[in-house]
């Protein structure tokens, strides 16, 4: 597994009017990992995952993504860059089928269809629900079902880096299980994967190395392992 930075963040700040909601943090995804970032509800995750995707505005910082600055650049470069988020909620699109969603996650490729059918393929073989369901509409899937459609398409933008937005809300442990499951076996495949998430225990277990963001600032920097196991983090988000 390479140990090169792919993507890395410098001094990264973003604001809400006078509210500084990232207070110029530093962290970085290593190539062929999965690395988390930890925290409550409001620390500035989701912020920070939409300000690397360009939905949001950066006060101050540097995204750089294979040595090539990302700041400014318009959210759909982004992801003909190779950087695809799986927003927080799904944002499915409920009056389509399962397959045109996954069809228009393909939208900024420029290979050929044989390669879209693949990839197709290789969705439905992590997803077999959403194969079985491929001709229904998108809104009638339960919210697992949905968690993994929107995975599937953001996969079907062939992304070097994915970002997921709180993958585990509002699942049924079982279902997470199978969804976190599923994230190591595209990270074996090869894929760096960027996980936001609440479920601090699930993120730092199938994560490499994970980031404890608080109040905007990050906080502690480790190892899954070591931070599973560091007292301040037990005491503040496992329950321990």
């Amino acid at each position: 597994m390479s140990s090169a930075p792919l993507l890395k963040v410098e001094g990264l700040k973003v604001s809400y009017g006078h509210i500084e909601a990232v207070k110029g943090i530093d962290f970085e995804l290593r190539e062929g990992e999965i690395t988390t970032l930890v925290g409550a509800n409001g620390a500035g995750k989701s912020t920070t995952l939409l300000a690397l995707s360009g939905l949001v505005k950066k006060a101050a910082g540097r995204v750089s993504f294979d040595g090539r600055d990302l700041s400014g650049m318009a959210p759909h470069r982004i992801v003909q860059s190779g950087v695809v988020q799986v927003a927080e909620g799904r944002a499915t699109l409920t009056t389509l089928t399962v397959r045109e969603n996954l069809e228009l996650g393909a939208y900024t490729r420029r290979d050929g269809h044989a390669q879209r059918l693949r990839d197709l393929d290789y969705v439905y073989g992590l997803f077999p629900r959403l194969a079985e369901r491929a001709d229904g509409l998108a809104g009638n899937l339960s919210g697992g079902e949905q968690q993994m459609l929107a995975i599937g398409r953001a996969l079907m933008a062939k992304p070097r880096v994915l970002l997921l937005d709180e993958p585990s809300m509002g699942l049924a442990p079982i279902i997470v299980q199978d969804i976190f499951r599923t994230l190591r076996t595209i990270n074996q495949a090869g894929l760096t994967i960027f996980l936001v998430e609440q479920n601090v225990r699930q993120a730092l277990k199938i994560a490499d190395r994970g980031y404890v963001i608080e109040t905007g600032s990050i906080v502690l920097a480790d190892s899954g392992q070591a931070l599973l196991g560091n007292p301040r983090v037990q005491e503040a988000y496992l329950g321990s």
